[in-house]
């Protein structure tokens, strides 16, 4: 009596699109942004509290920590975390590995109504705050303007993500807070 042919289970759609293991490490392309007045955070100045607040932040591909810098624009992911470097802090981006849909697919958008109580799309972009109040007036002692560098060190990505441009934002600013 001969044995039927046992078939294989389906193979999930990542193995069947050629996906491999996520990858690790590496630095995407450094941001700098143009100079920004820095008078508010001078030494004669109240201030007790400084924010650096990240809005629009794309995170629909890979896994990264954003390192942030203050006038240092050649920092990259060697670049000590240090005062004196310019390192003001950092933030974390769980990326979602990029889009297998077809082209438009895991685009967020359309119009919502006011009452409509569904959650958002999870790829609306996000907005990160990071304190750089030391950074900042450190910088202010000797300069009235500073630079923005985020330098993007990826900790995880698969082959549908972009590794080069994986920080994208649509705008910074500074919030100040006084007493």
């Amino acid at each position: 009596m001969a044995r039927a042919a046992r078939k294989s289970a389906p193979s999930s759609p990542r193995r069947s699109r050629g996906l491999g293991p996520p990858r690790r490490g590496g630095q995407g392309k450094v941001y700098v942004s143009r100079p920004v007045n820095i008078e508010f955070a001078g030494p004669g100045h109240r201030l007790t509290r400084v924010d650096l607040e990240i809005s629009g932040v794309f995170h629909g591909e890979a896994s990264y920590e954003g390192r942030v810098f203050l006038n240092n624009p050649n920092a990259d992911q060697d670049t000590p975390r240090t005062l004196e470097t310019g390192y003001a802090g950092s933030f974390h981006i769980f990326g979602h590995g990029g889009c297998l849909g077809d082209v438009g697919h895991c685009e967020p958008g359309g119009h919502r109504e006011p009452f409509d109580f569904r959650m958002p799309n999870p790829l609306t972009p996000a907005k990160k705050r990071i304190n750089v109040t030391q950074t900042l007036q450190e910088i202010a002692k000797s300069s009235n303007e500073a630079t923005v560098t985020v330098v993007p060190v990826i900790t995880a990505a698969n082959e549908l993500c972009d590794t080069d441009n994986v920080f994208r934002c649509q705008g910074l600013r500074f919030v100040s807070y006084n007493p």
